[in-house]
């Protein structure tokens, strides 16, 4: 089970989990970190999220379980402290016709490569796929290591899920041709360590391209110092 999947346990989400989550991002990365100190990518990737969750509730559209604000005159919702239950966002999310990557994700087509469940599913391809996402997305794994060892680090810790074991530990062998096919340096070395990208001039109201943090899958895992369907 990856790190998001074990947020589906919870129910009731803050405002700033529930855009962190929509994007592909795990909270528990930015636990007790303030959206300011956030890295730049992942705040404009959710401040619009964030932005629509706030207008739903002051618009009643979401309605709050429990209701938290940051002055005694009820005007400004706290973000970090107020919680919507998760069939309220995904009720959301349909009543919209959007999808998201937690709350209500895309179906995949059956063929996909890595769906168990599709015809043509092959393990170790789909481990190579998500074993890339996982490592592009953050710039930690990268740290004093090379992309290969980066990989294999990775698919070591999620051998069970994609059947590399071998009298119940990892399969090295099987784990290395794996990662050198989702080498993207085949060549070696450590890559520098990825720094933050300048935040734009006038803050969040300009639009800013993102860089590749953002997984489609797995957790959240960023350039940070400490954090039904119908």
């Amino acid at each position: 089970m990856s790190d998001l999947e074990r947020w589906r346990l919870v129910k009731q989400f803050t405002i700033y989990q529930a855009a962190l989550l929509s994007h592909g991002y795990d909270p528990a990365s930015v636990y007790g970190i303030e959206f300011e100190r956030w890295p730049v990518s992942v705040r404009h990737a959710t401040l619009p999220t964030i932005n629509a969750l706030k207008h739903a509730i002051f618009d009643r559209t979401i309605p709050l379980v429990r209701e938290v604000y940051c002055d005694s005159f009820g005007n400004d919702v706290d973000l970090s402290e107020s919680l919507i239950h998760s069939k309220r966002i995904h009720q959301w999310y349909f009543e919209h016709d959007m999808y998201d990557l937690f709350f209500r994700i895309k179906p995949k087509p059956a063929h996909e490569v890595d769906d168990p469940r599709g015809l043509f599913y092959a393990p170790k391809l789909a481990a190579a796929n998500a074993a890339w996402r996982a490592v592009t997305a953050d710039p930690k794994r990268l740290r004093g290591k090379s992309v290969k060892q980066a990989l294999q680090e990775w698919l070591e810790e999620h051998a069970a899920e994609y059947g590399l074991l071998h009298k119940g530990k990892p399969n090295a062998t099987g784990i290395e041709d794996i990662a050198k096919v989702a080498n993207w340096r085949p060549n070696g070395g450590a890559p520098a360590t990825p720094e933050d990208a300048p935040e734009p001039p006038g803050g969040f109201s300009q639009t800013s391209p993102l860089d590749q943090e953002n997984p489609y899958s797995g957790s959240f895992g960023s350039d940070l110092d400490d954090e039904i369907p119908f």
